[in-house]
Order: C-alpha cells, then sequence, then structure tokens
C-alpha cells in the first residue's frame, strides 16, 4: 500500500537568487506601531527610496512617511522623523489633526553629500530596530507618541473582475509585520480598474470568503458612499489603507488567511445602479518583475518600474499592477506632470517636492485591452517599452525599460533541476536548468499562473529537445529552468532556446528512457520535516525523496501538466535504492502530487543496523543510475 504522496514545501530548497548590476533604485518597507501614555496611538510605514552605486553604497535617497494615526483629542502635528544612534531624519508641516482617526503623509530628502541623512537611510536599512519613529506636536514637541522600526513586507494579490454590468482589475496591496500566519500589524490597501458602459456611482469596494459575491465580508475598504466613478463609465478607484485592529481577533484572522490562501477570497465593486450584479474575481497570487532604469529623470537619478502580474494557463499575461517607483532629480520649482509607459499606462497623479529632488512612488491595476497587450510587450521584450516622465518648463525625459539587446542567446550548459553538473544524459519529462547568458529580457517565475499543463512560453522565452517544445517553469537573463516533453524522442538530440532575440546556436544532448537524477535532501514522512543532523534518521523510518528524469508512468502523464492527486497514483518503472550500500525497501516510486509531471518521489524504508554518520544514497531504474546524494542517520 501506497504512503500519502508529500509534495508540498520541497521547491524552495532548488531556488536561486539573483542580484542586480551598476547603478539601482530600490525601494524598502518597515513600519512602527506607535503609542504614547496619553493615549495617542498609530501605526507609520516608512519608505526608503534609494539611489544605489555599482557597489551598493546609498548615494540619495528619499523618505516616506505615512502616519495613521488615533487621537484622542484635537492635536497641531508638527512633524514626523525616524531617529537612531544620535541622528535623525525629521519631515512634515504643520497639519491640524482632528481627534479620531486620520492620515498624514510627509517626504524627507536626503541629498549626496548628507552625510548623517545618508548614514540613517543604510543604518534602517542594515538594521531597522534600532530606531524609531517620533511624531511631535505642539503640544508635545519632544514626541507624542513612538514606535520601534520593524521590516515590512507587502504582498500584491490581484483579481479579474466581471459582472453583467462590467469588468475590471483589482489589486489588493497587504503591507504587514510578522510572518504571514502569526501578524503583529497589517494594513489592507485596495484599488481597482473598472469598466463600465457609462458612469455610475459606486458604493463599496471589499474582499469576502468564497465566490459570487455573496460570502462574508473579510475586509472592507474605507471607502466614502456614493462615489461617482469616471464621466464615461472607466477609471480607478482607489480607497485609502485599511489599517488591522490587532486586538479584532476575527480581522486578523481574515487576513491572515487571505495572505496564505488568496485562492479562497474573492474581491467585490458594488454600484448603486447594479447592486445584484458587483464587478467580482477571486483573489490570487501574483509574479513580480523589476526593470531597472538608471539615469532616469534627471542627473544622479535611478528608478524602477515593478510589476506583478496574473497569468493565464499558457503563460500570457491577463492583468497586472505597474508600480512607478521614480527618484527624480529636477530643477527647484519643476513639476511632474506625468509619468506614462508606452502612451497608455499612466501613473496616478503624483506630488513633486518643491527642491526639484524626491521620489514619486505610485501604482494601479490594468486589465483588459490595450494595457493587456502592453503587459505582454513588457515582459516579453522591455526594451522596447518607452517611460516618459514630463514636467513644468518644457521638460520630457524618456527611456527604455531595458537596454536595447538584439544578441540571440548563448546556451552554455543545460543540467538537471537537481543542479548536479555530472549527469549528462536526460529523460523525456525531465526538469532542467538551462545555462547561458541573453536568455531572456526579464525575469519571472509561475507564481502568477493559475495551474494546469506548463506553459510553452514565459516571456517570450521557449525551448525544444529534438525539435519538441519543451515547457517553461522560471525564466531570468542567464537561467532557465524547464521541463522537457515526455515525446522527446531518445538518443542524441539538438536543443535550442528561442526568445525576442532569436534562437540559440544548437547543442546535442543524449536522452533516455529514464535518467534518475535525486535532489540531496530527504523528509521524514510523518511530520515531513526535512532529515539532517538536528534530526537524524533511523532504521525502520520512512523517508521522502525527490527526483527528476524517471520517464513516463502509468497510467501515462501529459507533457506539462499538474499531477493529479491520487489514488490512482502514477506509478514510475521499477526502482532499487541503496543507502549506505544496504538495499532500502521501496515503498513506491510515483510523480509527485500536486506538482507538475516531472517530479517524482520515492518514499523507502531506511535499513536497520547503519553505523550513524553520513550515509549515501543511489538510486536505480531501468538500468540507469543516478547521483549520490547523502543523509545522515543515527
Amino acid at each position: 500500500m501506497k504512503g500519502k504522496p508529500l509534495a508540498a514545501a520541497f521547491w524552495a530548497f532548488s531556488m536561486l537568487a539573483s542580484s542586480l548590476a551598476g547603478q539601482t533604485a530600490q525601494t524598502a518597507l518597515f513600519r512602527a506601531v506607535m503609542s504614547s501614555s496619553g493615549g495617542n496611538s498609530g501605526t507609520t510605514d516608512v519608505l526608503l527610496h534609494l539611489v544605489k552605486d555599482s557597489s551598493g553604497n546609498i548615494l540619495s535617497g528619499s523618505l516616506d512617511f505615512n502616519l495613521a494615526y488615533q487621537f484622542p483629542n484635537d492635536e497641531v502635528v508638527t512633524g514626523i522623523a525616524v531617529s537612531g544612534g544620535g541622528a535623525a531624519l525629521a519631515g512634515g508641516s504643520t497639519v491640524q489633526a482632528i481627534a479620531g482617526s486620520g492620515r498624514i503623509s510627509s517626504q524627507v530628502q536626503v541629498a549626496a553629500g548628507n552625510q548623517a541623512g545618508l548614514g540613517i537611510l543604510a543604518g534602517v536599512l542594515a538594521n531597522p530596530t534600532q530606531y524609531t519613529v517620533n511624531v511631535m506636536t505642539a503640544a508635545q514637541p519632544t514626541g507624542a507618541m513612538s514606535g520601534t522600526l520593524q521590516s515590512a513586507t507587502a504582498a500584491v494579490l490581484m483579481a479579474v473582475l466581471n459582472s453583467s454590468a462590467g469588468a475590471g482589475a483589482a489589486t489588493v496591496m497587504i503591507t504587514y509585520t510578522g510572518p504571514a500566519y502569526a501578524l503583529t500589524s497589517a494594513a489592507v490597501e485596495m484599488q481597482t480598474a473598472y469598466q463600465f458602459p457609462s458612469q455610475v456611482t459606486l458604493s463599496g469596494m471589499r474582499i469576502y470568503t468564497g465566490q459570487g459575491g455573496t460570502g462574508s465580508i473579510a475586509v472592507a475598504a474605507d471607502l466614502m458612499p456614493g462615489t461617482p466613478s469616471a464621466a464615461g463609465g472607466a477609471g480607478v478607484l482607489t480607497a485609502p489603507a485599511t489599517q488591522i485592529d490587532m486586538a479584532n481577533s476575527t480581522l486578523v484572522k481574515a487576513v491572515q488567511d487571505i495572505l496564505l490562501g488568496p485562492a479562497n477570497f474573492s474581491m467585490a465593486v458594488d454600484t448603486v445602479e447594479n447592486p445584484t450584479a458587483p464587478l467580482t474575481g477571486t483573489l490570487r497570487v501574483t509574479d513580480s518583475m523589476i526593470f531597472q532604469i538608471p539615469g532616469f529623470a534627471g542627473s544622479g537619478a535611478a528608478s524602477e518600474v515593478a510589476l506583478h502580474t496574473l497569468r493565464e494557463a499558457s503563460g500570457e499575461v491577463v492583468a497586472g499592477t505597474v508600480i512607478f517607483d521614480v527618484n527624480y532629480r529636477l530643477t527647484e520649482g519643476a513639476q511632474i506632470e506625468g509619468i506614462v509607459i508606452d502612451d497608455n499606462i499612466a501613473a496616478p497623479a503624483v506630488l513633486t517636492d518643491p527642491s526639484g529632488f524626491g521620489n514619486a512612488y505610485a501604482w494601479l491595476p490594468v486589465g483588459a485591452g490595450v494595457g493587456q497587450s502592453i503587459l505582454n510587450n513588457m515582459v516579453d521584450n522591455p526594451a522596447g517599452q518607452i517611460m516618459v516622465l514630463t514636467a513644468t518648463g518644457a521638460f520630457s525625459q524618456q527611456a527604455a525599460l531595458a537596454p536595447a539587446n538584439t544578441a540571440a542567446p548563448v546556451v552554455a550548459a543545460v543540467i538537471p533541476i537537481v543542479e548536479v553538473k555530472t549527469l549528462a544524459t536526460f529523460a523525456p519529462g525531465e526538469l532542467v536548468e538551462i545555462y547561458g547568458v541573453n536568455l531572456a529580457q526579464s525575469t519571472t517565475d509561475l507564481s502568477g499562473w493559475p495551474g494546469g499543463s506548463l506553459p510553452s512560453a514565459l516571456n517570450g522565452v521557449s525551448v525544444t529537445l529534438g525539435g519538441i517544445a519543451g515547457r517553461i517553469l522560471y525564466v531570468s537573463p542567464n537561467q532557465v529552468d524547464a521541463a522537457f516533453a515526455f515525446e522527446t524522442p531518445l538518443g542524441s538530440q539538438m536543443f535550442t532556446l528561442t526568445n525576442a532575440g532569436g534562437t540559440s546556436v544548437p547543442i546535442a544532448l543524449q536522452v533516455a528512457a529514464v535518467a534518475p537524477a535525486l535532489y540531496n535532501f530527504a523528509f521524514e514522512n510523518v511530520g515531513f520535516s526535512l532529515v539532517n543532523q538536528a534530526n537524524p534518521a533511523s532504521g525502520g523510518d520512512t523517508l521522502v525523496f525527490y527526483a527528476t528524469g524517471m520517464g513516463q508512468t502509468t497510467p501515462a502523464l501529459a507533457t506539462g501538466e499538474s499531477i493529479p492527486l491520487g489514488p490512482p497514483y502514477f506509478d514510475t518503472l521499477p526502482v532499487t535504492v541503496a543507502i549506505g550500500g544496504a538495499n532500502a525497501s521501496v515503498i513506491y516510486s510515483i510523480a509527485a502530487p500536486p506538482y507538475v509531471a516531472g517530479l517524482y518521489q520515492i518514499a523507502v524504508t531506511v535499513p536497520v543496523g547503519l553505523p550513524p554518520g553520513n550515509q549515501p544514497v543511489v538510486a536505480t531504474c531501468a538500468g540507469g543510475q543516478s547521483n549520490t546524494v547523502t543523509i545522515v542517520t543515527q
């Protein structure tokens, strides 16, 4: 009898980090939960917008304070500051704050040469908990409330919205501290790009449980009732961020559940004219890409555009959230009039610092129509997409989202996805890593993919082996992860990779029916804990190993398909496994649900009597022998 297949969480062990070179922009997010003995409270989001040199040194920057306050009495807020190590950065003008809740935003500029300010930016980035945010008032000039900075995370979720009344695309940005399953603070911000046939009255924007608009409300946006849409019926609706009351356990759990399982929730936009037909759609996780634009918006500037997308099963982008992050360095008094990508995706209006030096940070969802076409062009060929900034005084500057590059891709190596370079034979259906240069113009994975069958192209990248198209899991300029087709012919076959720059020079790969390749880790079947020095295996334990290159299964799998949860299970050819030179009883060897075809899991019983220490593990299938991996026994 086969044990319960467990494939969750293995993928993190095979991910690789990447870095950016050259002058770059970076935005880092922090939060401070604030309190005082006088009853004042609130939360301040702090965004560091940085320009860095090629060595990672901060050249200049801006710091955004976004305060959501609760004052028991009317206050005159005179400033917000971050301080630590005997230095401080303060910003903000005098603001009258009425008793109750409200929001105040300000931006502080740190120019090149301001060593004290640059030191604070670097210090916050390196160790935020050593810094405090203080809110000053006329009544309490030394500080009306304060809180320690914490690193924060921003999760970008999206939904494609439809109804008989119209259509749209919605973005939900959840900013939080602590792990997603145990939040220590959080805020939820919603934004919708809507399309109605004519002007309507918007009455609500909400996240609810389940599908169809009838589930219970999880989080409601703070939307003014009776808000009119744009005159023509198409526009963008933005609601202020909803600060999550951490004393409200029901609301906290709802936000945690949204982060951990967004597909269990939906987004809705309600209108007065169509109360029974809200725009609705299921929330989904997005993938992400960042386009660096050095030198944009003035001398000494650097900007970036972040793109979060939802994909169709084919890999095409169906909706996206564009985040404009422009560090501008203009003349004093200049005002930014517009920031636009490809003449159609326009940033929301932004404020410009009177000095002409600052950061413009704005985001918006983009859905069907021309915008969707531009999003697909952005991911396939960012060098062909132009961002334009215009400002007063007839200032205009434009730049491509990526440097022009018409060079064809060059493939240097193809190895199994287990990252063992000595395995030189591949099997139909195998998961592989492809290394080289000019492989893709942008980097992304399948986070925004809805599931089903792996796409044959992602961000314009595709591969073939033996003339048969493979499937794509991940793309970047120097690495592509792919799955070979089960229909790949055996023997010496030519491999190519194609993108917008052309097709690589073919290289020969050897293909056999089976070419086992083991990941260098194993899990205990009970509890699914990783076997390591702190958790050694014992004789008689059931361990689960993961592999690729095990070929076609019985029953057969289709190339790229998501493996169904059994029973029935999808068996490989018979496998033998040796641990420490002793035969290990194989419980099962199957395709690993719920991942995609090409990943396999092998469950074995650890032989009794092995000495304590590191033990070699080798799998053999149909005459093909795997690489040797190591486990620890006691």
